[in-house]
């Protein structure tokens, strides 16, 4: 059986910034720190709104010098494109939705390396790391085993046949998949559901390299910073187990007197047919309630899991201090 498991990301959207100074326009609008996006170095980043709230979560690559793209949910597509279609003639740049002309497949597993690297010519040895290659753009992103996003080049003339080899060589697994992988390592996506609801802090993004506080103003960067250095952050994301196999979403947390004190924001099956979920909760109630639930008669329990990071570290991916 392989040893890789493949899902065909169609929830995502591809927006590229293409000539100009990309850079410098995506610099004073996104939370990540251009300066350090290239083409071997990749970065998460965030479009907050004039208060703070996460628009929209996204992965920001450099295909080449002034040619970016952000990996995005694609039901945010059109809130971004608008959003920074308003700066393209300050900086001379097009954006262009080039979501068609890749196929965005999402890789994990022991063997997922050496696969890549065989089929796409190279594998990007640690997180964020990506490599630009003739048949399209891989990304390193964190996870349980090696995990990688990839971008084929529907153009290429090897194209149907790397495709058709990737599907030989791995186990084809839905999409819901991808997403536990997103919620083992502690990362919301936020996508349109979620849009303009949490700061940064409270999804843990500045934990997750996504915040840069010295690259200076961004869109709803006084908000952002005001939070970080004041301790205002009243809530926080923390994962969850759920003993059920569904749950509508959006859903409450309770604690035991039956009082709402967070939600939970996204969910995923695993290997039991229970769910795995992500959920924003009030920090004050955990010191206070050793017990939460999911529902309001309080007979569905969420345990609190451990995540791979400390949820009020403040990191940048090169190691220095975001």
């Amino acid at each position: 059986m392989s040893q890789v498991f493949c899902a065909h990301l169609d929830d995502l959207a591809i927006l590229e910034l293409q000539g100009g100074q990309p850079d410098k326009l995506l610099q004073g609008q996104i939370t990540a720190d251009m300066n350090l996006v290239t083409p071997e170095q990749a970065l998460p980043g965030l479009l907050c709104s004039l208060k703070g709230r996460v628009i929209s979560s996204f992965e920001v690559v450099a295909f080449a010098e002034n040619h970016l793209a952000l990996i995005l949910p694609a039901d945010n597509l059109e809130a971004v494109q608008s959003h920074l279609k308003k700066y393209e003639p300050f900086f001379k740049t097009r954006l262009l939705e080039t979501t068609d002309q890749y196929q965005l497949l999402g890789l994990s597993g022991k063997e997922t390396p050496a696969l890549v690297a065989s089929l796409l010519g190279a594998w990007p040895k640690s997180n964020y790391r990506q490599a630009v290659t003739e048949k399209g753009l891989v990304l390193h992103l964190p996870g349980p085993l090696a995990r990688g996003l990839v971008l084929l080049q529907r153009d290429h003339e090897d194209f149907a046949a790397t495709l058709d080899k990737i599907k030989s060589l791995t186990a084809a697994v839905p999409l819901d998949c991808w997403r536990m992988l997103d919620i083992q390592v502690g990362r919301a996506q936020v996508n349109a559901d979620l849009a303009d609801q949490y700061l940064p802090q409270m999804l843990n993004y500045q934990a997750l390299g996504a915040v840069s506080f010295k690259k200076g103003c961004y869109i709803g960067q006084e908000v952002v910073a005001r939070a970080q250095f004041r301790g205002q952050v009243k809530k926080r994301l923390h994962r969850v187990h759920l003993n059920t196999d569904k749950l509508q979403l959006p859903a409450a947390v309770y604690d035991s007197a039956g009082k709402q004190q967070g939600e939970i924001i996204q969910t995923a099956s695993d290997r039991r047919g229970e769910l795995e979920a992500l959920a924003v909760i009030n920090q004050k109630a955990l010191e206070e309630n050793d017990q939460f639930f999911a529902n309001s008669e309080l007979t569905l329990k969420a345990s609190l899991l451990n995540l791979p990071y400390d949820q009020q570290a403040r990191v940048a991916l090169h190691g220095a201090e975001a």
